[in-house]
């Protein structure tokens, strides 16, 4: 027993010194929230954007989202839509809110299959091969994010510092169904975003983000992304690599509707980590450090304090270690949401009832962020959107199944 107290006390004083790290970490991003809060919305030159927005199906609330990107209150943009094919579902639906706002600039650019890379990928390669000379800014955004009427203005504004490569925003998930899968996947993803804020730990998100064009063609884009599954790893690593920032505008923070159920929720978030093991496996082992210790501060005390207990071993030490840490991560959490709240467009009770889950079941939610992680540790594997690859490394990237291929097979047999 006295070996496991020596190794318990030594993992919950790390444990509690990262809480407490971590809480004035979150402090800190209060500060740099509040005063993007506070900064005034002053006139500025509109230089040409073109926003790509790729589409594969019919997300939830498409049309609330396409409403959004039609409707920015910005005064030069153009859209870009790239689908896989004519028949894609979205694509009638985007031909619609082009004749209801004609005013906007708008084309759907069909990209076809891709062979060696993620779809994703595919379209953005394809869409930003061949940008129009008077295009100064590359916006991009996701058919599934439903971004604010000033989201592009406040993106591009940033962009104009000399030293900033890309700018980001990230997403804030909304459950359309009270369930617990959504309500778990809900909090593991914005626990994330409650860490974007200060340069050292702000990555590119895919949903939301903008770069000058002078910059993409300098960082060899869209030739970077050749092969590749992921496109915004690779963007925050060639932005770093040539020393210029990642700058996260909190303005640029996005709802997203969610809905899954504990498959679909699981398989999501193994996808995520899967995708960082691949591309930034440094990022990958510190996720899975972090996982495990939050989960020894958590499950590992309660087990401890009820076995101790039952033994008559010192059951105080874990029980008292583990009411802590739990205290403080309330701490965190409860200001984590004050502080993003004001950049949310999003109904008080569905924020409460999210936020309340994240507060309260923070042990539960702790536990399937260490399923996911490590179930992203091994395997080559990955469906997305219907479509299975296999990916060998960060730019060997193969198809091996796609949903087009089983209605075509099965028309053969037939």
């Amino acid at each position: 027993m006295d070996g496991l107290l020596i190794a318990y006390c030594s993992l919950a004083s790390i444990g509690l010194l990262v809480c407490l790290l971590t809480l004035i970490q979150t402090w800190e991003h209060r500060r740099y929230h509040s005063k993007r809060l506070a900064a005034t919305d002053e006139p500025f030159a509109h230089p040409p954007v073109m926003l790509f927005v790729p589409c594969k199906g019919v997300d939830l609330d498409f049309e609330s989202n396409l409403q959004s990107l039609f409707t920015q209150e910005y005064a030069n943009y153009q859209l870009c839509f790239i689908a896989e094919s004519i028949h894609d579902p979205a694509v009638a639906v985007i031909e619609r809110f082009q004749k209801q706002f004609p005013a906007v600039p708008c084309r759907i650019e069909i990209a076809g299959l891709a062979n060696d890379c993620g779809q994703k990928v595919h379209n953005l390669i394809v869409a930003t091969t061949n940008i129009p000379d008077n295009i100064q800014v590359l916006a991009f955004a996701d058919s599934d994010a439903c971004p604010g009427p000033l989201w592009l203005a406040r993106m591009v504004r940033r962009t104009a510092n000399s030293r900033t490569g890309v700018v980001t925003g990230y997403r804030w998930f909304v459950p359309v169904r009270p369930t617990w899968s959504n309500h778990i996947v809900a909090a593991m993803n914005n626990q994330l975003a409650g860490n974007l804020g200060l340069r050292l730990f702000n990555l590119v998100w895919g949903g939301s983000w903008a770069m000058r064009k002078e910059v993409f063609e300098r960082l060899n884009f869209p030739h970077a992304w050749q092969g590749c599954l992921n496109d915004d790893l690779l963007v925050t690593q060639a932005v770093r690599k040539a020393g210029l920032k990642v700058v996260y505008e909190p303005h640029c923070l996005v709802a997203s509707s969610v809905d899954f159920d504990f498959p679909a929720m699981l398989e999501f978030a193994r996808r995520q980590y899967f995708q960082v093991r691949i591309y930034t496996p440094r990022w990958w082992w510190l996720g899975l450090a972090a996982a495990g210790l939050v989960n020894v501060m958590y499950l590992g005390s309660a087990i401890l304090a009820v076995a101790w207990a039952i033994t008559g071993g010192p059951f105080i030490v874990p029980l008292v270690c583990g009411a802590i840490y739990y205290a403080c991560s309330s701490m965190r959490t409860a200001l984590r949401q004050r502080t993003m709240r004001p950049f949310l467009q999003i109904a008080p009770a569905t924020f409460r009832e999210v936020t309340r889950f994240e507060r309260f079941a923070a042990p539960l939610t702790a536990l399937f962020q260490l399923v996911a992680v490590v179930s992203s540790a091994g395997g080559r594997r990955i469906v997305w959107r219907g479509i299975r690859y296999y990916v060998a490394g960060p730019h060997e990237t193969r198809i091996e199944f796609r949903p087009e291929q089983q209605i075509n097979d099965r028309a053969n047999a037939a």
